[in-house]
């Protein structure tokens, strides 16, 4: 009884640490997959609508070995679940980083999302992102210094992110 019990949990403690996919379904049914490839060297995305494999290969990890995550989350709030995969930064760790990818529902791809040109952010990056479903806006704050710094962001209505508010 004592190793079936032992054999049990490290099997889940195993497939637990050693789990670096994603799946989920939009709002039409289509099955979004994500697979990592190379300890996030690339990721690999299939849909269940059409049979093309898309290769995400610029993914930024962390220069300490930190451990990387995914989230499904509607960013641009279009009603189709982006996703984006973060980890803390390689300072004292005491940010979350995440790169956000958007789903465009017209040619099924996901798309880093970037900081538009010239919007000037407090933060450098998307960092402890939180998203205010009410008024249809993300947050990113940063520690400067002493200071945290705040930027919501917004999409207008042609999805282009706008910086609202530092």
């Amino acid at each position: 009884m004592k190793i079936f019990f032992l054999s049990l949990m490290i099997f889940f403690s195993c497939h637990c640490y050693c789990q670096k996919n994603i799946e989920f379904h939009q709002k039409d049914q289509t099955q979004i997959k994500i697979k990592v490839i190379n300890n996030f060297e690339k990721l690999e995305i299939t849909n269940s609508k059409n049979t093309k494999t898309q290769n995400i290969d610029y993914i930024e990890t962390s220069i300490s070995d930190k451990e990387m995550h995914f989230v499904a989350e509607d960013y641009n709030f279009d009603g189709y679940k982006d996703f984006a995969v973060y980890r803390t930064d390689d300072g004292m760790g005491v940010y979350t980083i995440y790169q956000i990818f958007i789903y465009n529902p017209a040619n099924q791809q996901l798309k880093k999302l970037k900081m538009p040109l010239n919007s000037n952010p407090e933060c450098d990056e998307f960092c402890d992102v939180q998203i205010n479903k009410k008024r249809k806006t993300f947050q990113s704050s940063c520690r400067g210094g002493a200071k945290w710094h705040t930027d919501i962001w917004k999409f207008d209505k042609n999805q282009n992110l706008i910086l609202t508010k530092k």
